[in-house]
């Protein structure tokens, strides 16, 4: 159906009447609840891409500071010269550990964080991000999918609007003349298999989009596995930097 035609059947649908359009009251509302989890798996992937921006940041920042000894503590000695009362290894030592909750220190592994943060990033976007895209990108091919058989509706509406009308000539026309009009019964024989070819058509189109639309939401059940292993990598990063 050309633009047009689908304009002019939106006309016919807001008009009042007797007519009912065909709705899918199941694809409907499943393609809402899919349209509105999706938004919240856009905001979702776009906090966690700023959580991998800072994890990144936090490794080089965290990796920069202990790397670096830590400020001096000068005393004048007898020739009357500044001197650190702590040698520089002591201070890169200290700059290497980190005061743990219970007390004792804990080194960190400041030569490895660089390996480490690149291996959070690898592992943030193959078993997070990557499959999240994955679902988002398969919902978005829903929009035309949706689109396409809203056509195939209008197009067997605007069959069942034209057989309606006929319909009501003839009956018009036999209770005017007490007789059946042997033309339009012949245009009704031929408009009611039209109407019953758009039907099928529609309907194969809607139980297809059904399909698609709960396989779709089955998948959505893994989300909590991505989300898992979101947690999960945050932690192994953290816990591998410490030695």
């Amino acid at each position: 159906m050309g633009m047009f035609g689908r304009f002019r059947e939106k006309v016919h649908e807001a008009a009042p009447g007797r007519f009912n359009p065909t709705t899918s009251d199941r694809i409907d509302k499943m393609y809402k609840e899919v349209h509105d989890f999706a938004q919240t798996l856009k905001e979702c992937e776009k906090q966690i891409k700023q959580l991998e921006i800072a994890s990144v940041a936090v490794f080089r920042a965290t990796g920069d500071a202990l790397s670096r000894p830590l400020p001096h503590v000068y005393q004048v000695d007898a020739q009357g010269n500044a001197q650190p009362l702590v040698p520089q290894d002591e201070l890169r030592q200290q700059a290497a550990t980190t005061m743990g909750t219970a007390g004792p220190q804990s080194s960190v592994r400041v030569q490895d964080l660089a390996t480490i943060s690149q291996k959070h990033t690898n592992d943030l976007e193959q078993n997070v991000l990557e499959p999240l895209r994955a679902w988002i990108k398969e919902y978005r091919t829903f929009k035309d999918r949706m689109s396409l058989l809203d056509n195939k509706r209008l197009e067997f509406d605007a069959e069942r609007r034209a057989f309606h009308k006929l319909e009501i000539k003839g009956v018009h026309h036999k209770q005017a003349n007490d007789a059946v009009d042997p033309e339009i019964a012949g245009r009704l024989e031929g408009k009611s298999g039209d109407v019953a070819a758009k039907r099928n058509v529609y309907n194969a189109h809607e139980q297809e989009l059904y399909n698609g639309l709960a396989a779709l939401i089955n998948d959505a059940k893994n989300v909590r596995v991505y989300l898992a292993s979101l947690m999960r990598a945050q932690s192994q990063a953290f816990g591998a930097a410490l030695g």
